[in-house]
């Protein structure tokens, strides 16, 4: 047992000699030795060498560097003794927990942390553990790792650039320059200024002040803004530090201040512009600019137009010079306006300057050409002679248009949307205004021609304006009085008192006034039976007529206008005069075959000397009565019709007539009475069944026997005699006529087959019957066919002109030249061959007609000539031949007198009629020639063929065929072009932009048909 603490380690191990005694005596001892080893157990904590440790380490030592090694002991032994070191957290240090060795964690920095107290803890591995604890005194050492940095500050506090006025005196402080440096001021800290860059004019300089760190930036020398307006300067600043030193650099700007000592100047002071007259309000104008030498407001400036505005047409941008129109412009009223525009600066003691702006105004085609010398009005009243010569001026037309050049340039023409017949009366002239006659003038045909004329200007698009002019013709005597009908009928009743009206004739005069009255007097026939009213054409009787004594009578009426003039056909009046019952007719022995049944026929008498019952007689018919065809009435002897009668079966009729008494013995007489039937015509004529046909060959001599067709009537005398006529012919003519006894039909024309291949006709024959409206009448139709002969020539119908591309490849077809033969079979086919002309630029295709090109066109000839031969295959050949005219496009050349002309024709004029004369001129004069040709014709959008022909040298437009509306012809299309020359140059002579090219130009006609 211890008799205290132990301590292992004051004292390891006890040695212990144990003695042992016996109660018995002598005691004996015995003696035992005991080592006792004191076990160890954890009682003291581990003690660190030191209780402070000190190191030093400079800043930029890398990480993992030793700093300091600390040492613990622990008296303890074993595990007890055993130490783990720790480093408090917090610091950038770490320590190894066995050996004790601090080393650095992270980057260390001396300008942030100088220096660190280190916690260190050693911690034995005992159980409880115990543990000891001790400082460490880390000093960082300064190194030079820290730029220097520069701050700048200005005269303005808040301001975030420098700034100097451009008159600031040399050694005015421009900014204050402030270094800090991180590093330790002692060693790495002293700071030099100076300026790099920026300040080759040395206008700036850097002065150190007392104060540390602190630099001065002064005006070195005069300063310009004009020449320079601000400066960038590079600072450099630097230490001393080691074992190198270190600098910054940092821009210092600097910004001199404008003082206003320059006025704005005009890049331009004079400018011009051309801006077009439409322009609406708000459109730019031009960009008036000045510049100032000056800054801020002192280079601010404003735009205003001080004068020439007068009318308010422009306005400015006070801010950016734009200046823009702000109202409608009008060139009419003024072309150019001068501008004067101010330019003043901002500055307190504002600069002005002065430019000017020349405003030309262009002419827009804005103005209609207005019609001057018309009555103040658009419509004019203008009269002429009916008679006046062509080419007679009416009028000049003028007209006013306050354009400039093409677009104040009138031109006069008739209003293609309002084409009437009477254009074609007049002409005007599109450059003169000229209005004249064209063709003859007729009152009679229009008294009044209603002419709408514009006046166009040349302009894009161009404007006109449109005036009515009303030419009146005035009369001319030029007509005499024409009766129509020419030929009069008239009945009369026989015995109609004097001054009875027969007809009314009646003859008229176009002409106008005195020259328009008509007169009537009978020429020729019975004028003592008949009279004329003068005034009235009235016919009437001066006496009773007698158709026993005439039935006919012809008179001859001749009209007289009040200008003396008589008609040229006198008018031809036939009067029949109609039978009146002055005459009873007798019954005793004939009868109309038409009379109707039960109709008395004649009364019979017979008388009886005898009285009273002797005397009684009675009639009857004995004998024969033909099937009762008659009766009589027993009393009193009055024949009767039984039965219709019929002349064509029996024409004669005899009865034996008794009349007997009632007497005793009764007594008889008996006579023949013979009752002859007069013929009704009841029957027309008969022709043959069956239509009939006949065949004729062209081209037979008029006069020839072609037919004879005849019709039977069995009616008697003249009821049954037949005439014969032709009473319609298709197509419509005289080509045949008829015998009008033997019905035999004559060629009364020349037949031709081309004309018409058959002629269908309708014959009449007619009975001569009288009264004529109880004639009877049959018809037939006739067909005749016409055989061929090849009697005509082929004939051109396409156009001989036509305008090409001188594009065109070889091999391209340009036209089709189209001939036409009206023969039949071989006659009628034709074949087509070049006989003159360039053979080596054109080919033609034998069957077709196509004209293609054989080889490159020359554009250079502008105009190639060729002669084509048409000819047909008949046994023997006809054959024409045609000019054709091919113009190659691409030139500008005549201008023609209207774009476009509009003309209105008659159907059925015959060839060579007028239809309208085109007029080209040359803008080179009266010494070139222009030649004209028709390249095409079309009707409703179909090409077709030479109707019309066209003057070469005249433009005038003649017709080539009779036209019909009625084939749907109602409306041609005429494409026209006009090609000039100099006359002393051959027609292929071109040279490049000379006045000696052929040059050509296009219009079109439209030429309208009218229905008759």
């Amino acid at each position: 047992m211890s008799q205290g603490p132990l301590d292992k380690e004051a004292t390891p191990c006890y040695y212990l000699l144990v003695e042992v005694e016996d109660k018995g005596s002598p005691k004996r001892l015995g003696h035992l030795q005991v080592n006792v080893t004191v076990q160890d157990i954890n009682d003291n904590p581990p003690v660190f060498s030191s209780s402070q440790y000190q190191a030093k380490v400079e800043e930029d030592a890398p990480v993992g560097s030793s700093v300091l090694k600390v040492e613990a002991t622990d008296r303890d032994e074993g595990a007890n003794a055993a130490i783990r070191y720790q480093l408090a957290e917090g610091t950038p240090f770490q320590i190894d927990p066995e050996s004790g060795l601090v080393t650095i964690r992270e980057p260390l920095d001396y300008e942030s942390r100088r220096q660190y107290i280190l916690s260190i803890q050693a911690k034995d591995l005992g159980n409880p553990p115990l543990t000891g604890r001790a400082e460490a005194l880390v000093r960082l050492i300064d190194v030079n790792d820290n730029d220097p940095v520069v701050k700048f500050r200005y005269s303005r506090a808040l301001s975030q650039y420098a700034s100097v006025d451009e008159n600031a005196q040399v050694g005015n402080i421009v900014a204050l320059l402030t270094v800090t440096d991180s590093d330790s001021p002692a060693a790495n800290g002293n700071i030099t200024v100076t300026i790099l860059g920026g300040n080759e004019q040395r206008h700036f300089e850097v002065h150190t002040s007392k104060v540390p760190n602190l630099s001065l930036i002064k005006v070195a020398s005069a300063l310009d803004r004009e020449r320079i307006s601000s400066y960038n300067l590079t600072i450099s600043v630097s230490d001393q530090g080691h074992p190198r030193p270190r600098s910054s650099v940092a821009s210092l700007v600097i910004y001199v201040n404008d003082i206003n000592d320059h006025p704005p100047v005009f890049q331009d002071p004079y400018s011009k512009v051309e801006i077009s007259e439409d322009l609406p309000p708000g459109s730019y104008i031009f960009g008036i600019s000045a510049t100032d030498g000056d800054t801020g407001l002192n280079a601010n400036l404003r735009y205003s137009i001080v004068s020439g505005n007068s009318l308010g047409w422009f306005s400015i941008s006070e801010n950016s010079g734009l200046v823009t129109s702000s109202a409608a412009l009008d060139r009419e009223i003024t072309s150019q306006l001068l501008l004067n525009i101010s330019a003043q600066d901002q500055g307190p003691q504002p600069k002005t300057s002065y430019a000017t702006l020349l405003v030309s105004l262009l002419d827009v085609n804005d103005q209609k050409p207005t019609f001057t010398g018309l009555d103040g009005s658009e419509h004019h009243w203008l009269s002429i002679p009916e008679n006046s010569l062509t080419g007679t001026e009416l009028v000049t037309l003028r007209a006013l248009d306050g354009d400039l050049g093409d677009n104040g340039t009138t031109r006069f023409y008739f209003d293609a949307d309002n084409p009437n017949q009477c254009q074609g009366l007049f002409r005007l002239d599109p450059i003169t205004g000229r209005l004249s006659t064209r063709s003859e003038l007729d009152r009679e045909q229009q008294e009044n021609c209603t002419l709408m004329v514009q006046a166009t200007d040349l302009g894009t698009p161009p404007l006109s304006s449109t005036a009515k002019i009303t030419v009146t013709l005035l009369d001319i005597n030029d007509n005499s009085p024409v009766f129509y009908p020419v030929q009069y009928f008239a009945n009369i009743q026989e015995n109609e008192p004097p001054a009875s009206f027969v007809a009314l004739v009646t003859a008229a005069d176009p002409d106008q006034g005195r020259n328009g009255t008509v007169a009537y007097s009978i020429r020729a026939g019975d004028t003592a039976k008949f009279q004329i009213n003068t005034e009235t054409g009235a016919i009437s009787t001066r006496a009773a007529l007698d158709r026993e004594e005439k039935t006919t009578y012809q008179l001859q009426v001749v009209a007289t206008d009040g200008g003396g003039l008589q008609s040229h056909n006198h008018a031809i009046v036939t009067i029949t005069v109609l039978d009146t019952q002055d005459n009873p007719p007798s019954f005793t022995q004939d009868t109309y075959k038409n009379m109707r049944v039960g109709e008395l026929v004649s009364s019979i008498t017979a008388t009886d000397s005898d009285t009273g019952d002797n005397a009684d007689i009675q009639y009857s018919i004995t004998g024969t009565n033909n099937h009762g065809t008659f009766s009589i009435s027993p009393n009193t002897g009055s024949i009767f019709l039984a039965k219709k009668l019929d002349f064509e079966t029996q024409a004669l009729f005899k009865l034996n007539i008794t009349a007997k008494d009632n007497g005793r013995p009764p007594r008889s007489s008996t006579m023949s009475v013979v009752i002859q039937v007069r013929d009704f015509n009841d029957n027309p004529p008969n022709f043959p069944e069956g239509d009939i046909f006949k065949s004729v060959t062209e081209n037979i001599p008029v006069g020839t026997s072609v037919l004879t067709i005849t019709a039977s009537d069995p009616d008697a005398d003249i009821n049954g005699q037949l005439t014969y006529a032709i009473v319609y012919q298709k197509p419509r003519g005289n080509h045949f006529f008829i015998d009008e006894q033997r019905g035999t039909v004559y060629t009364n024309a020349e037949i031709d087959r081309e004309f018409s291949t058959l002629f269908e006709l309708t014959v009449r024959a007619i009975d001569q019957a009288v009264p004529v409206e109880t004639r009877k009448y049959a018809f037939k139709n006739v067909t005749i066919l016409v055989s061929d002969l090849n009697d005509n020539v082929p004939m051109f119908i396409s156009q001989n002109a036509f305008a090409a591309d001188p594009a065109l490849a070889i091999g391209s077809v340009l036209t089709t030249v189209t001939a036409f033969d009206p023969d039949e079979g071989l006659n009628g086919e034709i074949e087509y061959e070049i006989i003159n002309g360039d053979t080596e630029t054109f080919s033609v295709d034998r069957y077709s007609g196509d004209l293609r090109v054989a080889s490159p066109l020359v554009p250079s000839r502008l105009i190639y000539n060729l002669i084509v031969a048409a000819s047909d295959l008949g046994s023997e050949r006809k054959g024409s031949t045609t000019e054709l005219t091919i113009i190659l496009q691409g030139l500008d050349g005549p201008v023609f007198s209207q774009p476009r002309y509009i003309t209105i024709l008659k159907e059925g004029e015959p060839v060579g009629t007028n239809v309208i004369s085109i007029e080209a001129s040359s803008p080179r004069g009266t010494e070139t020639v222009v030649e004209y040709f028709i390249v095409s014709v079309k009707c409703e959008g179909k090409t077709v063929g030479r109707l019309f022909t066209i003057g070469r040298s005249t433009g005038a437009i003649q017709t080539a065929a009779v036209l019909d509306r009625e084939r749907g012809a109602r409306l041609y299309l005429l494409d026209v072009y006009a090609v000039e020359k100099e006359t002393t140059f051959p027609r292929t002579q071109r040279a490049e932009v000379s006045p000696h090219s052929l040059l050509l130009s296009g219009s079109n006609v439209l030429c309208i048909i009218l229905k008759l």
